[in-house]
């Protein structure tokens, strides 16, 4: 059963006064809150067995050394790869891209080569590549998309060709909430050679994410996205494909053997983990995707759909707002804007009514150009959100309205 009251309870900052007023959290595709289990298991670690990991020969590095590869094994099983090394923790989607950008791309790229980015990218999934493709000499082609932000599939099959080597596309967009079809995606690019990377950032706490049957080539997402802490982020690759990078960062825990004349790198994942991890954050993303798991994909896609229905049919009752897509959302992402009006005076005047969204260019300017404006406020549910926040939020937004 999914019981919201429940839910709720379990996620301490949702109890939180302003003014001695309740708020409204919808800025969830920015950072998710945490429940109480990830934040007892953060503080459990610095209270009774903080240590170092594979390193010491005592009790409490026994037990991190053990969280910290449970929390691996975690993981896997969360996004259904094949092996324990396929899974390589970092601090978030960022390093995870620019580890395959810096670290793979540079491996077999050649000048003149080219890399397919989607225009709805953020910036994350598209600046490295641009950083990446002007030193290897090597062309970005952005792909079109849809009215509704997702890929344009006879554009990409335009575009793809024997010079296309990489492809770097989300799986849900932060803006518009559509999802592109990475299945099909990933399956013409290996038709012609090509490598995909899925920035699964936005996809992870909505849906169940099968790496295997999406038979991408790397995959990534940010712990706080999906109810962990920052700090903390995964990179999946095909273990065949992590063997053959080269690690962006050089030094302890990431080594065979070392003397002033040479030095060799040591096996897979530790090869691409240089130095001390973020073992509170790692283990409080194991927390984090138990707690997913316990409530179940099924009832959160669910309770989220009937959210998405329903803030939905509210916007689109309301003459002012221009909504940025024309379908409904699958995943209940919201940008709009109020006709006339700035959404950074939007945003503070919702801000003086506790209420949180985000506002502005969303991190992705391209994007934003590609939907006809120069930013959006958005609001962004998950499943712990209420009908009745909606209901709230709806009868803020008339009330800025009248006001501005």
């Amino acid at each position: 059963m999914f019981e919201l009251k429940k839910i709720r309870s379990d996620f301490p900052i949702l109890s939180k006064k302003r003014n001695e007023k309740s708020f409204i959290y919808f800025d969830n595709a920015a950072t998710t809150q945490k429940p109480q289990e990830v934040i007892n298991e953060v503080c459990d670690f610095y209270t009774h067995y903080n240590s170092n990991i594979e390193r010491g020969m005592y009790f409490l590095a026994d037990e991190s050394t053990k969280k910290f590869n449970d929390t691996r094994s975690i993981v896997r099983s969360f996004l259904n790869a094949k092996l324990n090394e396929e899974i390589i923790f970092t601090s978030g989607c960022t390093q995870s891209i620019n580890m395959v950008c810096f670290g793979f791309l540079n491996t077999f790229i050649k000048p003149g080569d080219q890399i397919l980015i989607g225009k709805m990218e953020h910036h994350a999934n598209l600046v490295p590549w641009q950083i990446a493709s002007n030193r290897l000499k090597a062309k970005i082609i952005p792909l079109e998309s849809s009215e509704n932000g997702v890929i344009d599939m006879s554009d990409f099959k335009k575009k793809i060709n024997s010079k296309v080597k990489f492809i770097a596309i989300q799986h849900i967009s932060n803006i518009t909430g559509h999802e592109n079809n990475i299945q099909e995606i990933c399956s013409i690019a290996h038709q012609h050679n090509a490598f995909v990377l899925v920035d699964g950032a936005q996809a992870v706490s909505h849906k169940s994410v099968n790496v295997h049957s999406l038979n991408c080539d790397f995959y990534c997402f940010s712990g706080h996205k999906c109810f962990g802490p920052t700090g903390v982020g995964v990179l999946y690759g095909k273990k065949d494909l992590l063997l053959r990078m080269t690690p962006l960062l050089f030094g302890g825990n990431m080594i065979g053997r070392v003397s002033f004349s040479n030095s060799s790198l040591g096996d897979l994942p530790q090869k691409l983990e240089a130095g001390t991890p973020n073992i509170a954050g790692v283990i409080g993303l194991g927390a984090a995707i138990n707690y997913i798991s316990s409530l179940g994909f099924n009832n959160i896609k669910l309770a989220e759909k009937l959210l998405a229905e329903k803030m939905w049919s509210a916007l689109k009752a309301m003459n002012n707002i221009a909504l940025s897509i024309k379908a409904p959302p699958q995943s209940p992402v919201f940008s709009f804007n109020v006709k006339g009006i700035h959404s950074y005076d939007v945003g503070t005047l919702l801000d003086e009514m506790n209420i949180c969204v985000r506002t502005g260019s969303l991190c992705a300017q391209p994007a934003i150009k590609e939907l006809n404006s120069t930013g959006f406020v958005r609001a962004s549910l998950c499943f712990y959100n209420t009908e009745e926040e909606i209901e709230l939020f709806v009868s803020a937004l008339k009330k800025v309205i009248k006001l501005l």
